[in-house]
């Protein structure tokens, strides 16, 4: 179960950058960091990074904490199958989901930098990701498992930003970000529906 929660929050935490709500933001963020001094482009991308890994360690952390006797095989199932078909409807209607914006919480939080402020928000189609790495960590009930998850989950999440950053944003560079757009969302869903069907098989 460890090497699984591992797996899966490296996988799912690349993939959290390519989801539509996250990559224009976060490319954004990087283009206008590659026009920085090197010392202020470290800063600003060591902010992203800590704050980010602080924030789901913590949360992949309590959950493992917390803990789970068990989730019957019908509700996991369920859980993946409908996140999946609603990803699948997100590419046809607008769903009204918030952002997570952690920073909000904290005193004078209108003074953070945009790093730590990008670093402590959960957007929106990555919250599902978030969630089956949440449960696989309260699964494993094992917090010190949980947290390395949250690092893992944060790196893989914020390695593209950090390569966008140093390299020139081309066409063919554009190119490949509206594509991986474009194309994450079914990915994701591949991967749900692909897991409550594994789900499925060994429950039979």
């Amino acid at each position: 179960m460890n090497a699984v929660l591992l797996m899966t929050a490296a996988g799912l935490g690349l993939l959290a950058f390519f989801e539509p709500c996250t990559i224009a933001t976060h490319t954004l963020f990087a283009v206008r960091l590659s026009h920085e001094a090197v010392r202020r482009r470290r800063l600003a991308l060591a902010a992203l990074v800590l704050s980010r890994a602080l924030l789901l360690m913590a949360i992949f952390g309590m959950a493992a904490w917390v803990g789970l006797d068990g989730i019957p095989t019908a509700t996991a199932m369920t859980m993946l199958g409908v996140t999946g078909a609603i990803y699948l409807l997100s590419r046809r209607i607008y769903l009204p989901v918030p952002h997570m914006a952690f920073f909000h919480l904290i005193p004078g939080h209108a003074r953070l930098s945009q790093g730590i402020k990008l670093g402590l928000t959960l957007p929106a189609c990555t919250l599902p990701l978030v969630l089956v790495v949440g449960v696989t960590s309260a699964l494993t009930q094992r917090p010190d498992m949980a947290m390395l998850a949250g690092l893992i989950f944060a790196g893989m999440f914020s390695l593209p930003t950090l390569w966008n950053s140093t390299h020139k944003l081309d066409a063919a560079h554009r190119a490949f970000l509206g594509r991986a757009a474009n194309l994450s969302p079914y990915i994701t869903t591949l991967l749900l529906w692909s897991g409550a069907f594994m789900i499925w098989q060994t429950g039979v």
